[in-house]
């Protein structure tokens, strides 16, 4: 009878002890702002087939300056998702790089500290001379000092694979544009 008794106690004391376990921690919202230029629209083709379950809202343009994104990101304020993918720079002057980097801060600072922005480098043949070298330094640079910043190195990957460009040297192939979502997508899942 005796040990009747404990077992009875203890499946009385269950439900307290799993009542006061800790709730598991809600999980981040799969949210993001697609933001850029042509190459966000070739890329937004595939990137959301990389990201199911991700509600993925997307602002792309022909030509979009690297000046635009910070009003764009500041007007969605509070409705902000939580990760943003963007992709500028390809329309600027390389030789402004101190306004490339000013609108990059920006964007950091707008965001927040509990967004993670995601900022391809720049891929396009020089212009006026200029490489657009600068403006991947800087990305690096405030990537250094801001953790939520993550670069997407485009340039490296495109560099190995240079069949995926057409006459330009800057728009992708389907199959380039492709593998630029997926590699995206897998950095948007680590956010």
């Amino acid at each position: 009878m005796g040990r009747l008794l404990v077992l009875a106690l203890v499946v009385l004391a269950l439900p307290l002890v799993t009542s006061t376990a800790v709730p598991a921690a809600p999980r981040a919202p799969r949210t993001v702002f697609h933001y850029g230029d042509s190459l966000t629209v070739g890329t937004g083709r595939y990137l959301s087939s990389f990201l199911p379950g991700w509600s993925i809202t997307e602002s792309a343009s022909v030509g979009r300056h690297a000046d635009e994104a910070p009003s764009a990101v500041q007007s969605l304020s509070a409705s902000l998702p939580r990760v943003l993918v963007i992709s500028l720079g390809a329309n600027d002057d390389p030789g402004a790089v101190t306004a490339f980097a000013k609108d990059v801060r920006r964007i950091v600072t707008t965001a927040g500290r509990n967004r993670c922005i995601i900022w391809s480098t720049v891929v396009r043949p020089p212009y006026n001379g200029v490489s657009y070298d600068g403006y991947n330094r800087v990305l690096r640079q405030i990537a250094t000092m801001n953790s939520n910043l993550r670069v997407f190195d485009w340039q490296a990957l495109a560099a190995t694979h240079p069949r995926w460009f057409g006459s330009d040297d800057v728009h992708p192939t389907a199959d380039g544009y492709r593998v630029r979502a997926a590699a995206l997508a897998k950095l948007v899942k680590s956010c």
